[in-house]
């Protein structure tokens, strides 16, 4: 069975609008939608193609898909020797920080609430809540690296879905904290690691509680990352993020952020559901998720081939499986009973033979058959053979 706090047959009945996969904003094209069911366009399939063949000239071919290449291409702008090296910097990082091993400093920084999870907006995108003050006061950035590598390879594994939902929504709260309050060379590997490893992932992000002095700070921050991130962030000088609530219920959000949830202060991990309450009031929700039956017909044709399923929104596999064999033997019993031609004259002669004399005009009579409508006359005794009325 599904497990709620992780993902729910609505997470699979959700498949975004082609204006929610890739779209363009002031002349930047953004895609936010990569995996599964996704298809790319004859301009993304030639610079792929393009891309494939540069790595061939570096002699750098690694076993990745062509959504992973294109995820690091829009992230870098699609500028190739940029992808190349932050390929080469992923796959480094991923042999040093994998596999995963929580220990107790990883634990003890996870029930911190530093960083946490709290809810889904209208999307099912996770909302993840970032404490600044918390973060601040963790004074080994390393721990704090291992431990929001936990943290969101966590997220990406159970709460998310290739080709539906692939994106999260950050809420910062600096708690007036400016952000430069941050020892800067930490501030920055934090930066580089979040742009660098989890690239394309951020729909949103909305930083509440900023102080007075956040213009400043934030000219020096934005310097740090790619334009197509700094575009997803807004501020608040108060602890509502505004935005949010065009794309959440409030049910999903604590109070002290403007939700009606209950504001939590321990047992920050592992993250656990909030509401079932996903939808605005405005939001239409056949508009959003397609119907079990439409579900069904995608994956008969193999449109879900590359996605994850949910095998409870199937139908039931032992009847499709006993319906499957059932057919098969109808097929196979009407292949084996396909009458021979010599045979079936055969018959047909003989039927004649016995039944000389009797013939009498009868009542014209219509046989409905597979290729042709014929009417024919038969005699009063006349007893068909089966064969004959085979099709």
């Amino acid at each position: 069975m599904i497990n709620r706090q992780t993902l729910f047959q609505e997470c699979y009945l959700l498949f975004p609008k082609q204006q929610e996969v890739c779209y363009v904003v002031d002349k930047i094209k953004v895609r936010k939608i990569f995996e599964g069911q996704v298809e790319f366009d004859q301009q993304e399939m030639e610079i792929l193609k393009q891309f494939e063949t540069y790595l061939i000239s570096k002699r750098f071919m690694p076993k990745w898909t062509e959504p992973q290449l294109l995820r690091m291409l829009y992230a870098t702008k699609f500028k190739f020797d940029k992808t190349y090296a932050a390929i080469q910097a992923y796959i480094q990082w991923k042999n040093q920080a994998f596999p995963l091993k929580e220990n107790q400093d990883t634990s003890k920084f996870l029930s911190s609430g530093s960083i946490y999870l709290h809810g889904r907006d209208n999307r099912f995108r996770p909302i993840i809540v970032v404490n600044a003050v918390k973060l601040a006061a963790q004074k080994n950035i390393d721990i704090t690296l291992d431990s929001m590598t936990i943290f969101l390879e966590h997220v990406l594994s159970n709460y998310m879905l290739p080709g539906q939902i692939e994106n999260w929504v950050v809420v910062m709260d600096l708690g007036g904290l400016g952000i430069t309050s941050l020892p800067r060379q930490q501030l920055q590997r934090v930066l580089d690691y979040l742009q660098n490893n989890y690239r394309s992932r951020m729909h949103k992000c909305y930083v509440i509680n900023c102080p007075s002095t956040i213009t400043f700070s934030w000219n020096i921050v934005k310097g740090f990352l790619e334009e197509i991130t700094v575009r997803k962030i807004s501020f608040e000088k108060s602890n509502i993020p505004t935005g949010l609530f065009e794309h959440s219920h409030k049910s999903q959000v604590e109070q002290k952020y403007g939700g009606v949830s209950l504001n939590i202060d321990s047992h920050f991990w592992p993250p656990k559901e909030i509401s079932q309450q996903y939808f605005l009031p405005t939001d239409n929700i056949s508009d959003i998720l397609i119907s079990k039956q439409q579900y069904n017909k995608l994956y008969e044709v193999g449109k879900l081939s590359k996605n994850h399923i949910c095998k409870e929104l199937l139908e039931d596999p032992g009847q499709s499986n006993q319906n499957s064999n059932m057919y098969q033997d109808i097929d196979k019993k009407m292949k084996e009973e396909v009458p021979d031609p010599e045979e079936e004259q055969q018959v047909i002669n003989h039927l004649i033979q016995s039944n000389q004399g009797f013939y009498q005009t009868e009542v014209e009579e219509k046989y409905d058959v597979v290729f042709w409508e014929e009417t024919i006359q038969k005699p009063l005794s006349f007893h068909a053979h089966k064969k004959m009325l085979k099709y």
